[in-house]
């Protein structure tokens, strides 16, 4: 069931018109969101995932320290990035000694095909979010998405974790 509600989601993704301008707008929401965190963990978006660019935000400040996940094992760790290169799946991962706790981060994004109406999300079925952030609490981690593919709907399993905030290019929608 999940199979056919990620590829659902993938062909939907591919006919979306003006992405690129929803992606600005779900920016410009996700700024207001996190204008007081300090330390953010972010993603290096793939093609499927809402594109997170940290100078559109205004997190180059000084203030602010972004993170971003790297694969290490079968679980993330979150990197301040002093370079970066190329992934297992084809995802840029960060280079750099810096390593932020997760439980000690302001607010985390987590990337996902999409969320249900609950804020539980549907990734690419490896796991590794599920896995890592299973303990945190929900109100630290926000999906980003579009409002014509939210909520999706799929069967939500014991391991998946979720959101308390999903942003859209119209609402920031508190789950929990």
């Amino acid at each position: 069931m999940k199979l056919q509600s990620r590829n659902a989601l993938r062909t939907l993704l591919t006919l979306l018109e003006k992405r690129q301008e929803k992606d600005l707008q779900i920016l410009e929401l996700l700024r207001e969101v996190t204008a007081d965190a300090q330390k953010i963990i972010a993603y290096a978006p793939d093609r499927w995932e809402v594109k997170v660019d940290p100078e559109i935000l205004g997190w180059n400040r000084s203030d602010k320290e972004i993170y971003f996940p790297k694969m290490m094992g079968q679980k993330l760790e979150f990197i301040f990035p002093e370079g970066w290169e190329d992934g297992p799946f084809g995802i840029m991962e960060p280079i750099g000694s810096k390593i932020l706790d997760f439980h000690k981060a302001d607010l985390i994004l987590v990337p996902a095909l999409g969320y249900d109406e609950r804020g539980y999300r549907l990734g690419r079925g490896a796991g590794f979010y599920d896995r890592t952030l299973y303990d945190v609490n929900p109100n630290k981690l926000i999906g980003l998405t579009y409002e014509e593919l939210f909520p999706a709907m799929f069967e939500k399993e014991d391991h998946d974790i979720r959101v308390g905030c999903v942003i859209t290019e119209k609402k920031i929608y508190q789950i929990v």
